[in-house]
């Protein structure tokens, strides 16, 4: 019985560590001050503009914790959660510009 409850201890604390990812952060819906809207569900990741749709592929970058990759229209860019604010850079370290930046839509 103790076992077990080691292990389901261990698992609870992989499990929280693993789900607080970058990508599970830009989970929902996304919009930025020009009404253009960003969705991420699962790993799918969806960019409504001006009517039209552009849809891709959001996974966790291996090289940058606190980063996603995106990968849409054989463009790769990264995606970084701060609170409220999903920033889309094109490299890492780059500052994203006014029109990269959504706020959550609640």
């Amino acid at each position: 019985m103790k076992k077990i409850l080691i292990l389901l201890s261990i698992l609870l604390v992989v499990g929280t560590a693993c789900s607080s990812g970058p990508t599970k952060q830009a989970q929902g819906k996304w919009q930025n001050d020009n009404g253009d809207i960003i969705n991420v569900k699962g790993e799918k990741f969806k960019v409504t503009m001006k009517g039209s749709t552009i849809e891709g592929d959001i996974k966790d970058d291996k090289d940058h914790k606190e980063l996603s990759k995106v990968k849409f229209v054989g463009e790769t860019a990264y995606i970084k959660v701060d609170d409220d604010t999903l920033s889309i850079i094109e490299s890492p370290g780059d500052t994203p510009n006014d029109e990269a930046q959504f706020k959550k839509v609640k």
